[in-house]
């Protein structure tokens, strides 16, 4: 492996181990987030799990349901309340909450309803283009939702995944996820993806850590940190008059604003005092 390529040997070795050690379960169909259909469910599952674990995310999902009454209440619910239900220690709260708004939005704006129906009866390339061109979605949601609801071949990796992988010389620091991602859809076959996605998950839930705040800017890690409120400005303080002084005499203060006089009336007609 020459410097910055990422090792199949090591890879290799390193998928014998965490199969064995995390032999998936039964394969059970998750259940509906808010009243969701199978392939948005496993979307918004897949959402709350980017850079989070499986415990946070069901968590997550348990706290919606308590607070929510359906899809459309957390479409319409502002990212800041969205944030608040999630719990102030959940990993990036508020830049996730913001996507789920827009993800559920524009998918609303294409169905005119907050479904993925109809992405099971699509062609394998065109569901997954699909589900990368929703806006708010993050690589490692749309791969997995493509992997685990349209038994596409697809491999899921975050910032927890990728420091893993990193950490046991599986890819050097220099890849992003979404580049670790496309690598290893080629290095692991078909028939092999489906329980490699499930053992590498429960090896970042075990091992793996909250990614660092000052991570290297990913292409599915976008800044969308919302706008700092403004602080509140002092009241500027009433700046005196500036008088032009007309120096009259010498030894008269330049700095003495002079005084103002009240204007006269009109004159209605000749003065008395006029002359004719």
């Amino acid at each position: 492996m020459t410097q910055g390529e990422p090792s199949l040997k090591k890879l290799t070795s390193l998928l014998k181990r965490v199969r064995s050690k995390y032999a998936p379960p039964a394969a059970e169909p998750a259940a509906p987030v808010l009243g969701a259909d199978r392939v948005l469910t496993e979307l918004l599952i897949s959402m709350l799990l980017w850079d989070a674990t499986t415990g946070q995310a069901r968590h997550a999902c348990k706290r919606l349901h308590e607070h929510l009454v359906d899809l459309n209440d957390l479409r319409v619910c502002v990212p800041e309340e969205t944030a608040e239900i999630l719990g102030e220690k959940y990993p990036a709260g508020l830049e996730r909450a913001m996507r789920l708004r827009s993800l559920l939005g524009d998918i609303y704006n294409r169905e005119h309803a907050v479904q993925l129906t109809g992405l099971e009866g699509l062609g394998k390339r065109e569901a997954r283009a699909y589900l990368e061109s929703l806006e708010g979605v993050t690589h490692f949601a749309a791969a997995r939702t493509f992997a685990i609801a349209l038994s596409g071949h697809a491999a899921p990796v975050d910032n927890r995944l990728r420091e893993l992988l990193v950490s046991e010389g599986v890819a050097s620091e220099e890849m992003s996820c979404t580049a670790l991602s496309t690598w290893l859809e080629r290095s692991i076959g078909a028939d092999d993806m489906p329980e490699s996605v499930v053992a590498l998950q429960a090896w970042a839930d075990e091992e793996g850590r909250a990614p660092k705040r000052d991570a290297p800017d990913l292409p599915d890690r976008p800044a969308t940190k919302a706008a700092p409120k403004s602080p509140a400005k002092p009241e500027p303080k009433a700046k005196p008059a500036k008088h032009k002084a007309a120096a009259k005499a010498a030894g008269k203060s330049a700095d003495k604003p002079a005084r103002e006089k009240a204007p006269r009336p009109a004159r209605k007609g000749p003065s008395k005092d006029a002359k004719p």
